[in-house]
Order: C-alpha cells, then structure tokens, then sequence
C-alpha cells in the first residue's frame, strides 16, 4: 500500500466526501513540490501538519521524544492554487486523480471558508 497524503479539513462539510486515495501524491510529491516551485505556487509539502497522536499513530514508538510544532492548519484557497497550477502542468498527470480529489474538496473548503491540512497515513 505504501504512504498516502490525504486532507483534513478544520470542521466536517455536510456532505462533502474528503476521500482521496492520497497513494499518488505520496509517491510524487518531490516532482510536485518542484513543479509548484517553478510556477511560483506554495510547494504541497509545505501544506503538512501532524498533532502528536497522529504522529504517533503514523511513527509509533519511533515518534517518542520528537518534539511536535503546534498543528497547523492552511487557507483551503493557498492550497487551490497550488493544486490549479499542478493541474495545468504535463509533469503533475502520474498524480491527477488525486490532485483532482483535492481540488473538489478545496473548492468546497474555500466556499465555506474552512482551513485544511494534509497529513500522511502509512
């Protein structure tokens, strides 16, 4: 199964799916984080935020003594143009499926003016 990235938002949308296989962009995220980069948009990576338990739950024992910055959480419009940029770009098609599940649940965060964050899942 290998890594996965997915969303979290700051609150729950009714009816809003946040499902996102998550696979792709873990296995993609350096040659996303250049392209965003080179197109001036904030990198995906930099969109990541863990509190202690999920690091613990992603790490276990390993995350014992990691000290956790404080979770944060993002402007869901920052992380749309960062995923509308990728999406215009050829080198960003191994990880579309995914960048197109972000891109619906941004735009529905944005409407409702909720933060979001990602987070891995091993």
């Amino acid at each position: 199964m290998g890594a996965a990235h997915y969303i979290v938002l700051e609150k729950e949308i009714d009816g809003l799916d946040t499902m996102l296989d998550g696979n792709s962009l873990a296995r993609c995220i350096e040659s996303l984080d250049a392209t965003a980069r080179a197109v001036g948009v904030r990198p995906l990576s930099e969109f990541l935020s863990m509190d202690e338990d999920a690091l613990t739950d992603v790490l276990g024992d390993d995350a014992n003594g990691i000290e956790v910055p404080p979770l944060q959480q993002f402007s869901a419009q920052e992380g749309l143009a960062t995923v509308r940029a990728l999406l215009q770009r050829p080198e960003a098609q191994p990880a579309l499926h995914d960048l197109k599940d972000c891109e619906r649940i941004l735009s529905t965060a944005a409407q409702h003016s909720i933060g979001w964050h990602f987070q891995i899942d091993i």
